[in-house]
């Protein structure tokens, strides 16, 4: 091949195919998987082929002079889909900012302009790749100067490939659609020959001149319906065939002249692609900040008067000077008066974190945090870095931002910040529950947790026994030794070597997930066993090894991690280890429990656990009478249902009624549909509709509710809880069903599940604020769920369990009474089932 080459991108084609495979958008709905799959496509090409020159061509409208002479031409296609349309002009823009030319032709196609533009090419000695997948462009194959790259197979097909794929060259590619028709085109073809046909009249004649002048060698069936059809074959050849345009464009235009960082990182931050940010090289930050070796006294005096602006990294602290426009770096040592000082606000970003490295300095007034601000107002942002949330507010395409310059983006972030609080009504939320839950935080993972490493060690014993008997079962069962973590060599052992019917094929092959193994469960006790050994593997795996490795570290104590900014909903989540997700069934989960115990010697392990808290608020939101009624009257809410679903007294409902409406009535809390409630009961979806259908004629507000709360997220695109959180939900007008019906869901729960993380929040504060005043031991060590574990001395347990009560039931006043369900014992096993 000739030494330069250029790429010829058929713009519209990968426009549709990329908005089809991705089905991303903004937080505010904005759609962008055309944008990304592009991106994705071009940088792929530009990185691995290093094309000289490139043109990325685009269809201007369906009005050509195809449709002039043919008016059917393409009817059957859709309108372009407004989701789509709406991203043109940002790939394009995208294109542009790539350092790559975009061109179209009024009149012409895509295909057509790729036809022009490699006429232009050979003409120059330049090499042609076309990239497309459509097959009226294989007509362009010339020798090895012009051939087409697949880029969805990573594949070149040059006249040597294409002849071997097709049996026939590829300038015949005309002939033969002209021939078969293309339905998606409504290209008419000669009808009733099909591809088949087309193909080997083509291979045998070579083009359709010759099979009008050869009818006497062809079948006499055939014969007719070429007879019949010249005429739409004529025409279908006019029609497939490409016609080069006047471009008034020379090669030069189409030299590729680099991507423009700098224009990429503001679209990119626009179209919140932070990810692919952090993969361009960094920019220089041009700001007319100084920074500075120490301050002086008098200044830092000054400058500390009511606000502090500062940021630690390890040993070193940078505080920003508004009125210089200055940072200056400091010893921690000359500001400890003003971190303690009482009268001045500190503003920083991870108050948490920042609170870790300056250990033994008891900060005073923590007035706001940038990262808890940013997460307060907007959940949805992908993380809650500094450069993320500065791209965000202030509109720059960061991929980091160095401690030295950190203090002088807090200032510029605050003002922002604070005032989007403001417009959201989230004062209150903010600074009285989710800034004092930073000092909380903090002192629970100081605290930590004490594990008995003995009873770890004894139940790994007891897991590891029932692990290899659950094993040794499966293995006498298929009479052969398998790795029972390989889904492949397990998939083979159930439907190939046992011929057990498959229930859910996927991508590689037969599924043996969990809810698969769950329904084989009951006819075949291999899969009992397998699912034995994958939850006492897990819990092996994922709880005890770790919790014996971290607190054997940690000198017997285990200092889990808790963050503000990791769920949508509000909820806490933890890490190292993840408590929210340990097992809550069965005799091991129990064991693992007992490890956890008091540091007190004779102390307890107290639980104070919300009861029914998610439909108490549903009660509360919705004022639906009967829920109301049943909760004020201390009535078992499963049973009550029940009673209402089924038509009988609460007496005499059974087991088998009350867990049933146990599962409706979180079912509609989850805003779970007729087909995810029919799955959760094992019933079909008409049955599991009658029961949703029976619950809201029992329960009509509740169903009021839901259906005003879906109607006023379509038209304002977010729900909030009790306090005013924020849930955005962009995709609830989506095109797309399965995000509009997710995003329904989550508009029916997110109020819910939000003044769920909003009542134990402000229970969490009040009750540590209440234990530091009374100067009391007991330390609040666990938040899981809607349960608060507490590590509590032998002489403060009848004192701590009213205070508990009284805070937790109190924190947040509903329309209903508020339950909390009190359990000690001598360690957390013990607490749970007291």
């Amino acid at each position: 091949m000739p030494r330069k080459r250029i790429y010829l991108v058929d713009g519209t084609a990968l426009c549709y195919r990329s908005f089809f495979a991705l089905k991303l958008s903004t937080s505010k709905g904005l759609p962008t998987g055309a944008v990304y799959g592009v991106y994705q496509t071009l940088k792929k090409i530009i990185s691995k082929y290093n094309p000289d020159y490139m043109g990325v061509c685009f269809d201007v409208s369906r009005k050509t002079f195809r449709t002039e002479r043919f008016k059917a031409y393409k009817i059957q296609r859709p309108p372009l889909p407004d989701a789509l349309g709406a991203q043109i002009p940002l790939v394009k823009k995208l294109i542009s900012c790539l350092g790559v030319k975009a061109v179209e032709k009024e009149g012409f196609e895509a295909d057509d302009v790729i036809a022009s533009l490699c006429q232009t090419a050979r003409k120059n000695d330049l090499a042609v790749v076309i990239v497309s997948s459509d097959k009226d462009l294989f007509q362009l194959i010339d020798n090895d100067a012009v051939v087409v790259y697949n880029y969805h197979k990573d594949k070149f097909i040059d006249r040597d490939n294409f002849r071997e794929e097709n049996g026939f060259g590829a300038s015949a590619i005309i002939d033969f659609l002209s021939l078969a028709g293309d339905s998606t085109d409504n290209i008419p073809g000669a009808r009733g020959i099909g591809k088949v046909g087309a193909a080997k009249l083509i291979k045998e004649f070579g083009n359709i001149e010759n099979i009008f002048d050869n009818l006497d060698k062809i079948p006499k069936k055939t014969q007719e319906i070429l007879i019949k059809s010249k005429k739409d074959v004529l025409l279908s050849k006019e029609l497939v065939e490409l016609y080069p345009c006047d471009l008034e464009l020379s090669l030069k235009d189409f030299k590729i002249k680099g991507p423009d960082f700098e224009r990429l990182r503001k679209l990119f931050s626009e179209l919140e692609f932070r990810g692919l940010i952090k993969e361009f090289p960094s920019a220089p930050l041009s700001l007319d900040v100084t920074v500075r070796e120490g301050v002086s006294k008098s200044r830092l005096e000054k400058l500390a008067k009511d606000f502090l602006f500062y940021f630690v990294d390890k040993d070193r602290t940078f505080i920003f000077d508004p009125e210089k426009n200055c940072v200056y770096k400091v010893e921690v040592s000359e500001i400890k008066e003003i971190l303690t000082d009482p009268e001045i606000k500190k503003i920083s970003y991870g108050l948490k974190s920042q609170l870790a490295l300056l250990a033994g300095i008891n900060m005073k007034n923590l007035w706001f945090d940038i990262k808890i601000a940013a997460y307060l107002i907007d959940s949805s942002l992908p993380d809650y870095s500094l450069p993320t949330i500065a791209s965000r507010y202030l509109g720059l395409g960061l991929t980091e931002i160095p401690p030295d310059l950190s203090p002088y983006f807090i200032y510029r972030l605050y003002e922002p910040l604070r005032k989007g609080l403001e417009k959201a009504k989230l004062d209150e939320l903010f600074f009285e529950v989710e800034m004092p839950l930073i000092a909380v935080l903090r002192r629970m993972q100081d605290d930590g947790v004490k594990i008995d490493k003995k009873i770890l060690h004894d139940l790994l014993k007891k897991v590891d026994k029932r692990i290899s008997e659950a094993r040794a079962e499966v293995f006498s069962i298929c009479d052969k030794e398998f790795n029972l973590n390989s889904p492949k060599q397990l998939s083979a052992i159930l439907f190939d070597q046992l011929k057990i019917k498959p229930i859910k094929k996927t991508k590689t092959g037969f599924s043996t997930n969990e809810e698969v193994l769950e329904k084989l469960a009951f006819n075949h006790p291999i899969a009992k066993f397998i699912l034995e050994y994958r939850h006492l593997n897990k819990l092996k795996t994922t709880y005890i090894v770790p919790l014996i490795e971290e607190v054997t570290q940690n000198r017997g104590m285990l200092h889990t991690q808790f963050h503000q900014t990791s769920t949508q909903t509000g909820r806490l989540s933890s890490s190292s280890p993840n408590l929210q997700s340990i097992p809550q069934k069965g005799e091991f989960s129990f064991w693992l429990r007992k490890a956890f115990v008091p540091t007190f010697k004779g102390g307890y392990i107290l639980s104070g656990d919300y009861s029914q808290i998610e439909l108490r608020i549903l009660a509360h939101l919705s004022g639906d009478e009967n829920l109301v009624k049943a909760f004020e009257q201390n009535l078992d809410i499963h049973n009550f249902t029940a009673g209402l679903l089924f038509g009988v007294s609460t007496s005499e409902v059974d087991s088998a009624q009350r867990d049933i409406a146990k599962r409706v009535n979180f079912s509609i809390a989850y805003g779970m549909s007729a087909f995810g409630l029919s799955k959760e009961l094992k019933i079909t979806p008409p049955e599991a509709q009658n029961f949703i259908d029976d619950y809201f004629n029992r329960y009509s507000k509740v169903r009021k509710y839901i259906d005003d709360i879906c109607a006023k997220v379509e038209k304002e695109g977010v729900v909030k809880t009790i306090l005013k959180r924020p849930r955005h939900l962009p995709d609830i007008n989506s095109a797309n069903v399965s995000l509009r019906e997710f995003a329904r869901r989550q508009a029916i729960n997110a109020p819910i599940q939000g003044s769920c993380a909003d009542l134990i929040k402000i229970a969490m504060v009040r009750i540590y604020s209440q234990l530091q005043e009374k100067a009391l031991k007991t330390k609040l060590i666990i938040q899981i769920h809607d349960e608060l574990i507490f590590d509590v001395p032998p002489e403060e347990l009848e004192p701590v369990k009213a205070l508990i009560q009284k805070s937790m039931e109190g924190a947040l006043q509903l329309n209903v009474p508020v339950k909390v369900n009190i359990k000690y014992g001598r360690n957390w096993g013990e607490a749970c089932r007291s």
